[in-house]
């Protein structure tokens, strides 16, 4: 008990970050080779190289579909190095060229959630699960944001009882 309080604490501080990589999206993109390098490094975890090869063949991306993929991989590039504004306008270009895929908004709710805005996260959850009801990854973003929302409440109960 004494351990989930403490890491509930750092939670609440920012003192313990939530480890993402695993839940964050990228999606494959037509055949210009810098977009599906930059894919690939982004599945490997290579958020830096990922982002500079996605920005490189970006404007070679013609169709709205393939556009909303390139965002939605420069979303989870910047997600992945914790440049969150520019992921949360990276991802919000991707909604612009297609708001019906699940990995974006699963992506935008990891950046909200970084950022501390816990409802607007569970919100895009909430419309990622409409379009993919049985996606784990989904499952466990949600598990995430109810750990940060836990965590918040916690630390606001504590604080109150401290005054």
């Amino acid at each position: 008990m004494m351990m989930l309080r403490t890491a509930t604490m750092f939670l609440c501080t920012g003192l313990l970050t939530i480890q993402a990589g695993d839940y964050i999206n990228q999606m494959n993109i037509g055949l210009d080779p810098s977009l599906s390098a930059g894919e690939f490094a982004l599945r490997s975890g290579h958020y830096e190289e990922g982002l500079a090869l996605t920005l490189a063949g970006i404007d070679s991306v013609k169709t709205s579909r393939d556009r909303a993929g390139a965002f939605n991989n420069l979303c989870a590039g910047y997600l992945g190095t914790r440049q969150f504004p520019q992921a949360l306008e990276a991802c919000n270009k991707a909604l612009d060229f297609n708001d019906r895929n699940w990995r974006i908004y699963n992506n935008r709710a990891l950046v909200l959630l970084n950022t501390g805005r816990i409802k607007a996260a569970r919100d895009d959850l909430e419309k990622g699960l409409a379009i993919n009801p049985g996606s784990p990854t989904l499952a466990r973003v949600a598990a995430m944001i109810d750990a940060q929302a836990s965590s918040q409440y916690v630390a606001t109960v504590e604080s109150s009882q401290e005054l």
